[in-house]
Formats: C-alpha cells, structure tokens, sequence
C-alpha cells in the first residue's frame, strides 16, 4: 500500500450521512398511500424520462433515466403508480427533514436535497448506535419520510456505509463504520463505481488497469491514483485508509450563477407566450437569489429550439442590469427590448430561460449616481399557457399551497 505524503493524520472523527431513501418516491408515497408496496416512479420535466423508483420498481428492471414512453405499456400492466416531478413538494419536505436532523448536531452540511452530512465526534463511541436509530425514528415520525444513515471516520466511509445501511436489511437502516467486521475484506466485494467522488469517467479508467473492486482500489498506489486521477482522486483513496480530508462544510460557497430555466410542453412561437415563460422564469429566480440573499448585477437570456427535431438554433444575449436588483419587475423591463429581438425570427422555440450573473449579496450594494430610470413594460397574459411544462400526472402541492391541502372527511 502506497504511504501518503499529505499532512493528513488518522483522525478520531464520526461523520455521518443521513440519506432520504427513495426521497422524490417517498414524499409522494406520504401523501398518496394507494403507492405503498406497489412500483412506483417519479418522472423529468415534461414527464420525460424516469428520475425516482421505488424498490418494487427497481426490482422490475426499470432504468434510472429510462424513457416513459417506452416502458409506459410495461408500467400499465404492472398497475405503476406514476407521478409528475413535483418540486414544491420535495423541497418543502427537504426542509422538514433537514430540520429535524438539527436538532441532533450543529455542524450539518445540507449536501443535497435528500442528503445531509452531519458531525457526531462529540458522541460518545458506547451512544452512536443509540443516537443514529433515535434520528431515524424522529425523522419517520416528524416527517414520514424513511432515511439511511452511515457513519464512519470521514465522509467518503459514511458514504460508503451508508450505501451499507440500504444494500442489507440486517442494518436496519443504520451502519457503523466501527460495527462492521472484516471491512477490508468486505470491500472487494462492492463495486468501485459506489464509491463517493468516483465517477463513471474515472471508474473506467480504473477499471483499465484492473481496479474494480474497492479493496483492490484501497491497495492501489498513491501514486497511481494521482497518475490516473488527480489530488481529488488520493484524497478519496486516504479516506478509505481512515484519514480525513473532507471537512463538513457548514457554510455553503457563493453561487456565482443562478439559473431559471425550462423546456415548455411543446414547441412555442409568438413573443406573447415566449414573454409570459419568461417572466415566469424570472420569477423562479428571483425566489432563488433572495433565498440567497444575492442580487445580480447582469442577466444572460436565451431562446433555444427543439435539438431533437433537429432545430438546433440558440439565440442569447448578455445585459448589464442598471443597478443590483432582485425585482422582477426590473429585471423583465431591462431585458424587454432584447429579449423580443431574440423572439422574433420566425422559428419555434422549445426552451428558454435566464442566467443571473455578478451576483452580490444584498448587504453590500454599491449604487450608482448615473443611470436612467427603468420605465415599467406589462407583461404578456395569456388565455392558454402554451409554454407550460407537460405533467400528466401531477399531485397537489399538499404542504405549500393553501388551496391544495389534503381534505380529512369524518
């Protein structure tokens, strides 16, 4: 085994991953409990492809990414609860989760929607157990949506124990690094691809030289890994030795871009729907930068038409906003006249969207004396929303939206 030149030390760490099982799955589940035990997926924008499974589903061979309309005659035979992506949903759900998990740690990195690395060194060795099962539980009982934890001496491990907790039942859905019995040897016997931070691009290049399993990636050569890979490659292979160098990271970095963008439900023309998708697209980002707490100082804009018809037109433009800004209003009054010599070839259009650029948080504002003032331009309405995204199969947004609240009849 190569030795490590870094200074990185064995360390006495307990990072944690809490990972919400089937997550986009189990939030519909919550609300529709005719899924429960039957397969269920959760389908892309437009109701493209597949994006979630349940286990059932995984169970009947359908793909992850696997085109619905392909298998839709497959899903009808086998009585498929389908559903539309449902995002409101899914992010309030997130958050319910995120804080539950709260109250058990301070240092939490939210690592994505359905993710959550959490620090429990301060645990005592003889209550791990003891706290991770009473985590699961709360998150089930506050919640209603199942989780799998692992916890090892660093985040790679936790990753990999957690990948545990989910492949075995004996688990119970929870798996300590420190638990486990021959883990070394038991790693030849996971695949490298289940490896955090090993992507399919370096898997296959480890899998050139015969690297295939974990324990044989554990063996290899630090100086191999940096060969084939990079410093991002040694450190996932030091964590597997025990060392740590991925710390939580509690403060997320600042986005340097935020974007709002989306194929309609079928191929648009005319400047007064393409203009209604925009400003409602504008809309969806500005909710995103205020959330952030950023202000954008310039905006990319563009219309694309439909590549798998063959139109692979794009048309952008970049526009240097007058002033910090987050109002919609503002921002769709800026780009108005640009925005409508993008539309006005006689094209359709599939997808369109904007990028906020130069974002700045909104605490430091450097105003200017010089510019002009933004005359307010209406903005396009529409009888019929051509422009809207297809979902077939959408449930209510039964947490965030007054009108749609489950009904209890008695």
């Amino acid at each position: 085994m190569g030795q490590s030149h870094m200074d990185t030390q064995k360390n006495l760490k307990k990072i944690g991953i809490i990972d919400c099982n089937n997550f986009y799955v189990s939030c519909e589940r919550l609300f529709n409990p005719e899924s429960i035990g039957r397969p269920t997926v959760v389908l892309s924008n437009n109701d493209g492809c597949v994006i979630a499974r349940s286990q059932e589903a995984k169970d009947l061979g359908i793909k992850m990414g696997e085109p619905f309309f392909k298998s839709r005659e497959f899903m009808d035979q086998h009585r498929f609860c389908v559903y539309s992506s449902n995002y409101n949903l899914y992010g309030d759900m997130s958050d319910r989760v995120m804080k539950v998990i709260s109250e058990f740690g301070n240092d939490i990195e939210v690592y994505s929607i359905d993710e959550a690395f959490v620090d429990f060194s301060n645990i005592p060795q003889e209550e791990l157990n003891d706290t991770l099962l009473l985590i699961k539980e709360e998150v089930k009982r506050k919640v209603g949506i199942p989780v799998s934890i692992g916890v090892g001496p660093n985040k790679t491990l936790a990753k990999l124990t957690s990948y545990l907790a989910k492949k075995s039942p004996s688990y119970n859905g929870v798996c300590s690094y420190w638990d486990i019995k021959n883990f070394r040897n038991l790693c030849y016997g996971i695949e490298i691809d289940e490896v955090w931070g090993i992507g399919r691009k370096w898997a296959k290049k480890l899998k050139n030289i015969g690297v295939e399993s974990v324990g044989q990636f554990i063996n290899t050569h630090e100086y191999t890994v940096k060969k084939l890979m990079n410093i991002n490659g040694v450190k996932t292979l030091l964590e597997l030795q025990e060392l740590y160098c991925h710390p939580i990271q509690k403060r997320l970095k600042p986005k340097k871009n935020i974007a709002s963008t989306r194929s309609f439900g079928k191929d648009v023309s005319g400047f007064d729907q393409l203009g209604e998708a925009m400003y409602t697209y504008i809309k969806n980002g500005v909710k995103k930068l205020s959330q952030n707490s950023l202000l954008a100082n310039k905006a990319t804009i563009f219309v694309s038409g439909n590549y798998h018809k063959g139109d692979k037109y794009h048309h952008s433009k970049v526009i240097k906003l007058q002033t910090p800004t987050r109002d919609p209003d503002l921002i769709w009054s800026q780009i108005y006249e640009q925005y409508k010599v993008l539309c006005e070839r006689s094209e359709k259009y599939k997808k369109c969207g904007i990028v906020f650029n130069e974002l700045t948080p909104d605490n430091v504002i450097q105003t200017s004396m010089f510019f002009d003032e933004v005359k307010v331009i209406d903005v396009p309405v529409n009888e019929t929303q051509e422009w809207e995204m297809r979902q077939d199969y959408i449930t209510q947004k039964y947490t965030t939206s007054w009108d749609e609240i489950p009904q209890v009849f008695v």
